[in-house]
């Protein structure tokens, strides 16, 4: 009887030991969550740097800087960012953007209603003219 146990107690810890393994393994190749996706673009007045912090279906923010030429962040603006989906024609609405200081301006929430191709367009009013940019997305399930 004590042999047959001992067979038993043999099988369930080399059991937990290939469980582990398994465990450990999944979890190092598991895919874990990134930072924000950043993106850089610019116009003829302009570099702009968008930051999405999720390019999945729901919510996400959007964080943008935006300089003159030379570098120089640009504080007085206005920003306006709308997410578009032109395949399936989606749009929401231009959602004005919260300057944040040193050229940067943050949108909370920002709606990514379904996956595939989206188009976020941006408006930056700096007083001298109105840039329109158009930075291009992929929204995953």
């Amino acid at each position: 009887m004590s042999t047959f146990t001992g067979k038993r107690l043999r099988y369930l810890l080399i059991a937990v030991a290939v469980v582990l393994v398994l465990v450990v393994a999944g979890w190092s190749v598991w895919p874990s969550k990134s930072g924000p996706v950043v993106l850089k673009t610019g116009t003829p007045q302009h570099l702009v740097t968008v930051a999405i912090d999720s390019l999945r279906i729901g919510d996400t923010a959007v964080d943008v800087r935006v300089t003159d030429r030379a570098g120089a962040p640009i504080d007085h603006a206005a920003v306006r960012v709308q997410a578009v989906q032109q395949v399936m024609g989606h749009a929401g609405e231009p959602i004005p953007m919260t300057a944040a200081g040193d050229g940067h301006f943050r949108a909370p929430t920002l709606s990514l209603m379904m996956a595939g191709p989206w188009e976020l367009r941006l408006s930056i009013d700096a007083h001298h003219g109105i840039d329109d940019v158009t930075v291009p997305l992929w929204v995953g399930g």
